[in-house]
This record gives structure tokens, sequence and C-alpha cells, in this order.
């Protein structure tokens, strides 16, 4: 289907591709979704490199001798997954520069990020639904499978709710993770604007078995203010207002305290084993998918 969010073209572009899951999640139907868990008398799954340790009974012998290269079966069994999706829609994230085109917006890209791995979710029949939420779950479409759901996902993802004021990461998906009955993947769509921190967030779900992935969703003129001389700041949230000079020196270093800040969160993530990416405003949204959220292990 067409819409403001995803068109044909580029839904048949990623039509190939599968949301990679790391961890095995029990489901009340058998999908297509490939689990990790192997083991005798399952279906054959891949190949991957021999590692020492390896039962040589699990060797293919046959590329051995044609590639002089040591590979081991993988076999596996079918499950199905729960894919949540949660969308920031604070007012940090609904913020854009004055004059940015709505199309190229953090908001935007959240959402268009949110169908397109509803999609790639549905397209393997798992499950997958949408939540949004600021400082706390604001609301929801519930749980679809099924590619039939994906015109009703994208409906309620172009229903914007109102911009509103405050981030709480941690109570808001701390609401999340005992709300959802089934554990699985949870999708974090936010640029982790948090007063109080974004690792409760992380936390919430790491601590309730969820496997878990942050796109840290960001604008270029956060990184990269164009700005000089005296001027009023104003808070997207909190309304409070700073007066102040930027010179060079000050520019210099709030980009130092930006990288620390985006750094932070990623290394959070990897001490949880929550996986990471970073997605920009006004990129090209081919590339976040197809290039970014591969090398970052999400989809393949």
């Amino acid at each position: 289907m067409d819409s403001p969010l995803l068109d044909a073209d580029f839904v048949s572009r990623i039509e190939h591709l599968r949301l990679r899951v790391r961890g095995i999640f029990e489901g009340s139907l058998r999908a297509e979704r490939r689990s990790r868990k192997t083991g005798a008398g399952m279906e054959f799954a891949d190949y991957r490199d021999y590692s020492r340790g390896d039962d040589l009974r699990r060797v293919d012998w046959n590329i051995y001798g044609r590639l002089d290269r040591l590979v081991v079966k993988i076999l596996q069994q079918e499950r199905d997954l729960a894919v949540a999706v949660l969308v920031d829609c604070s007012g940090s994230m609904q913020w854009a520069p004055e004059g940015r085109d709505p199309a190229r917006t953090k908001w935007t890209l959240a959402r268009r990020l949110a169908a397109a791995l509803t999609y790639l979710a549905l397209e393997n029949q798992d499950q997958a639904g949408v939540w949004f939420f600021d400082t706390a779950l604001r609301s929801q479409c519930g749980l679809f499978r099924g590619r039939s759901a994906f015109p009703q996902i994208v409906r309620f993802l172009e229903k914007s709710p109102t911009p509103s004021e405050g981030t709480e990461l941690g109570a808001s998906l701390k609401s999340f993770a005992s709300r959802l009955k089934h554990r699985g993947l949870a999708l974090v769509l936010s640029d982790c604007l948090d007063p109080e921190g974004f690792e409760r967030g992380l936390a919430a779900l790491s601590s309730r078995g969820f496997e878990a992935h942050v796109i840290q969703v960001l604008d270029p003129a956060e990184r990269e203010p164009e700005a000089s001389g005296d001027m009023l700041l104003r808070d997207a949230e909190s309304g409070g207002e700073l007066a102040l000079t930027a010179s060079p020196s000050l520019l210099k270093a709030y980009r130092r305290e930006f990288e620390k800040f985006r750094d932070g969160v990623r290394e959070s993530c990897r001490r949880r084993d929550i996986g990471h990416s970073l997605a920009m405003a006004g990129e090209n949204f081919d590339d976040i998918i197809l290039r970014n959220l591969r090398r970052d292990r999400l989809v393949q």
C-alpha cells in the first residue's frame, strides 16, 4: 500500500529482509521465525564456520571436499515472535528546526521506521504492534499477525498523538514490560533525551526478559547547531528558557557533550546486551534500513 510513511516501491525493496532475533521465545502458534534453539532431529537451517569444540558429526564433509572449508550444520525449530515497536512521541521527538520539511524530521523518521519494522515482522508471520509513549504509555494498536493487518498499523502511525511535554523512558518501558504477556523483541525508537536518564528504561526491558534494540533518532541540527551570537533557548519539553551567547568555544564544548551523550547511549546498550542503531533525520531512508540496521544486526 502507498502512504506518506511507506510507498509500495520501498516495500518491494525490503520484502526479502528479516528481523534478527538471538533469543528463544515461546509462542502460541508456529510461524516462519527460525529460532536459535538447535539440536538433533530438528530441521536444517544454515551453515556456519567450524569452531573448536563443535560436534564433528555436524561437519558437512561434502562442502569440505569441494571448498576445503570446515562448516557445521545449524538445525532449528520454528517459533512465532511478538515484535513490539515503541515510539517516543514526546516534545523533543516532535521538535524540528524552523523551516524543516516535515517529511525529513525525527518524528516522521521514527514513524517510517516503525512502519517498516512492523511490516517485516508481519511478512514473516510474527505478531507485531506499535505503542506510543512519552511520560507514560499513551496509545497502542495491539498485536496483529499477518500482512493483511499492515494497513491498520499504518493508519495508527499516521494519526499523530498530540505533542506532549516530557519524556520518562523508565516509567513508560516499565509499564509496557509489565503489561505485555508474551516476551519478545522490543524495538525502542527514541532520541533518549530523558532528564531522568535513559538507563532505567533499558533496565526495565532487559530485566523482564525482552530482547531489545534501541534506534536512537536524532536531528543533524542537534549535533551541529547553526547558531552564533546572543540567543534564547527554549526546552521543547519543559518550556524552560536559557539566554546565552553561542561563541565558538561554547559550540565546541556543546559538540563534545552531544557526542558523549550519543556514545553513552550506545555503551549503556552494549553493557546490557541491547542492540543500538543511530538514525539521523534527513538521512536516506533506504540506507538506514538496508545498510545501518543490517550493520547493527537488527535485520538480515
